[in-house]
């Protein structure tokens, strides 16, 4: 059973894409995301040793992390410690499966630093070979998307992407990371979302400024996770 169902996709612009999912059932979703983050099978993906040993290490050193620090504490509910993590997987899980884009294991079992780092939350590529940097926000009383489009918007003029494709580059083609370099990037918005009905929220999408500052790039994705 997959860890979530698909409860719209609409199609905002040729290039924007807006996909609402919920946790098939929530009491096992952190389960659902950490046994996710835990198969590292991708390592065996990268033919030389001494790059398998490097990601290795990182992403066993998070995975215990998360394992004591998060998952360990949590009463199997959504909460602040977890919301954002579990945002961050499913919507990966879900660009992967519902858009066929590059499974990119999520940042943290990537980058140098255990858990908390700065930068983007989750990376992929799509099938014109863009690399997409994701941001995901959790909030427990309203929609998130602001914070997250906010974010992306910031990360982008502070030029993250640029700090972030060192951490990403062995998973990505020559072709892709040179339509980086020329400036061609897409961003994917993740968030939690409320009960507020899908066409609310992307009116409400809409209207909003880091939005529209952002429309000008390759793709823009939108994941609504009902959490």
């Amino acid at each position: 059973m997959n860890a979530y169902k698909v409860i719209d996709r609409i199609q905002i612009e040729p290039h924007i894409v807006f996909i609402r999912i919920e946790p098939t059932d929530i009491k096992i979703t952190l389960r659902d995301v950490f046994k996710s983050l835990s198969d590292i099978a991708w390592i065996s993906d990268f033919d030389k040793q001494y790059i398998q040993n490097y990601f290795q290490v990182r992403a066993e050193e998070t995975i215990n992390y998360i394992a004591t620090n998060i998952i360990a504490q949590s009463d199997d509910k959504i909460t602040s410690d977890t919301g954002e993590l579990v945002v961050s997987e499913l919507s990966r899980l879900a660009v992967i499966n519902e858009l066929r884009y590059l499974d990119i294991p999520l940042a943290e079992l990537i980058k140098s630093q255990a858990a908390g780092n700065d930068g983007f939350d989750f990376f992929s590529k799509n099938l014109n070979k863009i690399i997409l940097f994701g941001e995901a926000k959790f909030n427990s009383r309203q929609n998130a998307y602001g914070s997250a489009f906010e974010q992306i918007a910031r990360f982008e003029r502070t030029k993250q992407d640029i700090s972030d494709i060192k951490e990403i580059a062995e998973f990505c083609c020559e072709d892709s990371l040179k339509n980086h370099t020329q400036g061609k990037k897409g961003f994917i918005a993740s968030f939690a979302s409320k009960t507020t009905s899908t066409t609310t929220m992307i009116n409400g999408i809409k209207r909003n400024s880091d939005y529209n500052n952002l429309k000008g790039f390759e793709e823009i994705i939108c994941v609504a996770v009902n959490v």
